[in-house]
């Protein structure tokens, strides 16, 4: 039989653990990590990103479109969008109207369409 758990088990360091939603992300090199899932507007802008690589480019990649959305999350207009593709994503080397097409697609899923 197993009995309940007791609240010896934990570490006395003090640390807190977060709020359980997250993922434990496991890399051939370096350390894991552990990362906050991504809200409702990152999943629908991921998910439409990604479409939009597909469309354009051939490929489907999750991490590429999440890290796209990353970027423009915050960005208040498609230059400075671009300008920070340019310099995380550069070798890439994007056409612009596949830029502007990513821009509106972030900006309908903060718009929740």
């Amino acid at each position: 039989m197993i009995g309940q758990r007791s609240r010896g088990g934990r570490s006395g360091t003090g640390e807190q653990l977060g709020t359980g939603k997250g993922t434990l992300r496991l890399r051939s090199k370096g350390l894991a990590t552990v990362e906050d899932l991504p809200s409702v507007f990152e999943e629908n802008a991921i998910k439409k990103v990604d479409d939009l690589l597909e469309s354009y480019m051939g490929i489907r990649d999750t991490d590429l479109a999440a890290t796209m959305v990353d970027l423009g999350k915050d960005k208040l207009n498609p230059d400075e969008f671009a300008q920070a593709l340019d310099e995380e994503l550069g070798d890439f080397a994007f056409p612009d109207e596949f830029v502007f097409d990513v821009w509106g697609a972030i900006g309908d899923a903060k718009a929740g369409r």
